[in-house]
């Protein structure tokens, strides 16, 4: 009774926070994920019987009077019939657009958001007992706290748009990836959770694709470990391949067969890399600063996009390869203290290139000035996400010296995956959403750890 009602106060603390930043933010356009929109079109084509495809003209998705809003699918008008197939982003968010749409009977941006805030919850009470099965109930408590109060990922979930997607699937796989671990290597039928957590990884490739390699992962984990034979492992990662690759298959058919018809965008996984390679300052304004530049270099060569960022990054590559290994591993290291998470506002008419245009001369220090609002949802979204790996690492230390190191690791190994998959890309926390399900159940702990000493200290002597 006494854990059911922390728990129920605990869950209208995540879901206070989350409605106030579904009232200032609700139809404020956000930088990040700039194709929102584009997931909205394809969810309307799925309802149109026009497959997985977008507008070969799109619509305005903004307010006529107010560039900084964005209007609701429902008031898009597709004045062209043509559609190009979409194969650009994974479509998993477009499909559960349109299950919304067809369900409520009205293409509102608001059942999305309503069904992330509901998720927020159920994420939260996962996290609760997650936690409480490892670390007992005062770290499950400190472990959802810090869960209601992280910036970046509040924000996060109010934007109609897939990056939170990954947070609820990576939840369920760390549930199933734990079943395994308790199970230890005497457990009889240790491929079942790790089947189904296989089964999920699949499901959230088609939302963030990051998540595709994550069971390979986990079974080196596991092994490594103790938890699982090698025998064991081989068999974990056979079962990954068929059931990831069987997941991912139709989706992969559906981009070759489409990739070079004229006016389909491709796939950008080129542009990811060479973006990674080129933004190294925190700041959401690098990446903007460099799509300029590639709009520079695509008007005066004629080139695409992918085509610039490939001939680009090989040349950097092949000039300095033992540079780039250099810079690589230093982002790993910056990464880890210093990840960029925009805990507020970043409409369009704050933007850098905006910013820019009106001030060709001024520099980000200026345009810092002009813009705190911005500026303090960038520290405190920044901040939010950047002490979640110290402080983890502080907990694995602790659990370490109460002989608990394997707990420890097996939580670690969660956001080492996403850290060590993204040091060749670009560091941004909305795309290491899924590494809270490995942070906070540490993060709990060491909250845990570090109250009971202090009110061990502060109990008088009998």
């Amino acid at each position: 009774m006494k854990d059911r009602k922390t728990l129920l106060i605990l869950l209208a603390v995540v879901l206070a926070v989350r409605l106030a930043y579904f009232g200032l933010f609700r139809d404020r356009l956000f930088s990040g994920p700039s194709t929102q929109f584009e997931q909205a079109f394809a969810a309307i084509s799925l309802l149109e019987g026009h497959g997985v495809s977008v507008p070969a003209v799109q619509p305005p998705v903004v307010s006529a009077s107010d560039p900084d809003r964005f209007v609701d699918p429902a008031t898009y008008e597709l004045k062209d019939a043509a559609r190009l197939p979409y194969i650009k982003e994974v479509p998993g968010y477009a499909f559960l657009l349109a299950g919304l749409w067809k369900l409520s009977g009205s293409r509102l941006w608001l059942w999305a958001q309503l069904l992330q805030i509901l998720l927020e919850l159920i994420a939260a009470w996962g996290l609760w007992t997650l936690t409480r099965r490892f670390f007992g109930r005062r770290a499950a408590i400190g472990s959802v706290l810090v869960f209601a109060f992280l910036f970046h990922e509040a924000r996060a979930s109010v934007i109609p748009y897939k990056d939170i997607i990954l947070l609820y699937v990576m939840l369920a796989a760390a549930f199933l990836a734990a079943r395994v671990f308790e199970g230890g290597r005497e457990s009889r039928r240790p491929w079942l959770p790790f089947a189904l957590l296989c089964a999920a990884t699949g499901l959230g490739y088609y939302f963030m694709p990051n998540i595709l390699l994550y069971p390979f992962f986990a079974a080196a984990a596991l092994f490594l470990l103790r938890k699982i034979k090698l025998r064991t492992a081989i068999v974990f990662v056979l079962l990954a391949a068929a059931i990831v690759g069987a997941a991912v298959y139709p989706y992969q058919a559906y981009v070759r067969a489409h990739r070079h018809e004229p006016g389909v965008i491709p796939p950008l996984f080129w542009y990811r890399f060479w973006l990674g390679n080129q933004v190294r300052a925190f700041y959401s304004t690098e990446e903007e600063r460099f799509q300029d530049h590639l709009r520079d270099r695509m008007a005066a060569t004629g080139q695409s996009l992918e085509e610039i960022c490939r001939e680009e990054f090989f040349a950097s590559v092949k000039a300095a390869p033992l540079a780039y290994a250099a810079r690589t591993a230093r982002k790993l290291l910056f990464g880890t203290v210093m990840v960029y998470g925009n805990g507020g506002d970043a409409a369009y008419s704050t933007s850098w290139s905006k910013f820019k245009a009106d001030n060709p001369e001024a520099g980000f220090k200026a345009y810092a000035r002009s813009r705190p609002g911005r500026i303090l949802g960038m520290i405190l979204g920044t901040l939010s996400a950047s002490l979640l790996f110290p402080l983890a690492i502080a907990a694995v230390i602790i659990l370490g010296r109460r002989k608990k190191l394997a707990v420890a690791l097996f939580f670690l190994h969660i956001p080492l995956y996403y850290i060590l998959l993204h040091m060749f890309f670009h560091y941004e926390a909305r795309y290491l959403l899924g590494t809270l399900p490995g942070y906070l159940p540490l993060v709990g702990f060491l909250l845990a750890a570090a109250t009971e000493r202090r009110f061990k200290t502060r109990t008088p002597e009998a």
